[in-house]
């Protein structure tokens, strides 16, 4: 498969899984959690963002000025990819 499919198939993937969420899930993740989101995402509204953070006790919340939903690509590729890293690095 190559890339482009594979983001396409991923992206469906977000959109299904993101109406399953609720705050008995949320609540139960127990490990630091890094939530990504982009400003400018139309496909999942920020709220979503927002709510999954105010569930999750140990999430750190990153707002991004990306491209869409699809926050590893375009020219903030490079900003994204460091901000996980260090989140990583400090776990």
């Amino acid at each position: 498969m190559n890339n482009h499919y594979l983001s396409r198939y991923d992206f469906l993937i977000d959109l299904l899984q993101v109406n399953e969420l609720s705050s008995k899930t949320l609540q139960s993740v127990t490990c630091p959690t890094l939530i990504m989101h982009s400003k400018n995402d139309s496909a999942v509204p920020l709220e979503h963002a927002y709510f999954a953070h105010s569930q999750i006790d140990q999430s750190e919340m990153c707002l991004l000025d990306s491209l869409g939903h699809l926050i590893w690509l375009g020219d903030k590729a490079k900003e994204v990819n460091k901000k996980v890293v260090s989140f990583l690095c400090r776990e």
